[in-house]
């Protein structure tokens, strides 16, 4: 049996497997202890586990006397937003993201909307292993629990408060959108129908069957882009499970990759922002489009260690103007805390009906880069710290970042080298001007194995 995948960035398995209604049941109770009082927030997308795990969850919180807020099958991003509304103490989100159908998971949020930080963590684990006690409710004190039914109509109030439509009125644009059955299912109608656009949904039953993998990458999808290709489209949108990751197609059907989905996106929100200190932060994976749009809009560009959480810190801490994470996750300040495939749909189509221009013309002025990712598995985390010292000393006289694992960086590419928080497996990540190079590099840096 594989092992329970635990980090700040939430709890993963294998539903029958490793996440069962136990663990469900203990994170809470712990989470809820942790939180001490007042009211969580508990949602999820569409996977068919969701409502046994919820149910469990739910248990757990009331058990310790706080109250619940259930809003059901919702975006990721949606329960960062209630949370906010209500005012709410923290949050669970049930949710196993990009991993394959047969997986779910556990996040949690505190009460600024934002995944728990390293140190909240460690604070939650001392009641999650039984090292500080826990105190159930007595009868008359046990959570009680109330159902909102509107939470997604708030969530999209909330993105269009900040973001205003009426651009779109310039220009009937038509799009192509594919959830995967996922929480997008849920969400787009109410978000595109206020928008008055011209859209069809594909895989639009928020059943948790994925018709692909649930990863946005272009190997998983061929139904959309062939459609595309085949229909008279102005954009393409596709998201995960949890639809807080969002990559685009243009109007040819050309999947545009993540890190240009989110440099879109970017684009918008610096070439708006009025205010003379504009600065932007992303991992430091992110593609170097990045750097190229920061530069074009004199804006400060800040890399942090890979992870939601570690953006987001730094976002709130600096009171910066936009941020995200190079697999399609644009963050927003103005509207949110987190990644959210919502306000990454609005602003590309308010891009579009704004400039006049094709998602193709857009991108076309974009430097062009190749993004090379691998992975290998290493005997134990032991030989982790060895191996990224063999790198470090291979590549002395080479300019390099030892902020998360290695990054060496060269004039036009740059190689970023660390191990998983939660397997004993290095990733590496390259990205060169062309795949040619990307692959030279990458056979390059085996050569230190």
């Amino acid at each position: 049996m594989r092992p329970l995948i635990m980090t700040s960035s939430g709890t993963r398995g294998i539903i029958g497997e490793n996440l069962t209604p136990e663990i469900a049941l203990k994170t809470a109770v712990a989470f809820a202890t942790y939180i001490k009082t007042g009211t969580i927030i508990v949602g999820g997308d569409t996977r068919t586990s969701y409502d046994m795990l919820k149910n469990a969850v739910i248990a757990g919180i009331t058990s310790i006397g706080l109250n619940v807020i259930d809003i059901g099958k919702v975006p990721t991003p949606t329960v960062q937003q209630l949370i906010r509304y209500y005012n709410a103490d923290g949050g669970v989100v049930i949710t196993a993201s990009h991993n394959p159908i047969i997986w779910n998971g556990l996040k949690l949020m505190s009460k600024s909307g934002s995944f728990l930080e390293p140190e909240e963590y460690e604070e939650f684990l001392q009641y999650y292993q039984g090292q500080q006690p826990i105190q159930y409710a007595a009868w008359d004190n046990v959570g009680k629990i109330q159902i909102d039914t509107q939470a997604l109509a708030k969530h999209v109030d909330t993105v269009l408060s900040v973001l205003d439509v009426s651009s779109l009125k310039k220009r009937k644009l038509k799009v192509l959108i594919d959830p995967n059955n996922g929480a997008g299912a849920v969400a787009n109608p109410i978000l595109l129908d206020k928008l008055n656009i011209d859209y069809e949904m594909i895989n639009g039953e928020p059943n948790g069957i994925f018709e692909h993998n649930p990863e946005p990458l272009k190997k998983n999808l061929g139904t959309i882009i062939a459609k595309m290709k085949a229909g008279n489209y102005d954009i393409g949108f596709v998201q995960d499970a949890d639809a807080d990751r969002l990559v685009i197609l243009d109007e040819h059907g050309e999947f545009i990759g993540e890190d240009y989905s989110l440099g879109l996106c970017i684009e918008y929100i610096l070439a708006q922002e009025k205010s003379s200190s504009k600065e932007v932060v992303v991992n430091l994976s992110t593609s170097r489009v990045i750097d190229y749009l920061a530069k074009k809009y004199q804006a400060n560009l800040i890399h942090t260690k890979i992870g939601e959480t570690n953006v987001t810190k730094a976002l709130r801490a600096r009171q910066a103007t936009v941020g995200g994470e190079g697999n399609g996750g644009v963050i927003y300040p103005k509207v949110g805390w987190g990644r959210d495939s919502l306000v990454g749909i609005v602003i590309a189509l308010k891009y579009l009906a704004e400039s006049g221009k094709t998602v193709s013309q857009i991108v076309a002025n974009y430097p062009r880069y190749y993004m090379l990712r691998e992975k290998f598995t290493v005997a134990n985390k032991e030989e982790i710290q060895p191996y990224l010292d063999k790198i470090e000393k291979q590549f002395c006289n080479e300019e390099i970042n030892k902020l998360d694992g290695i990054k060496i960086i060269y004039p036009d590419s740059w190689i970023h080298v660390r191990p998983s928080n939660t397997e004993p497996i290095i990733r590496i990540f390259i990205e060169a001007p062309t795949q040619a190079k990307a692959e030279e590099m990458l056979e390059n840096l085996k050569g230190t194995n």
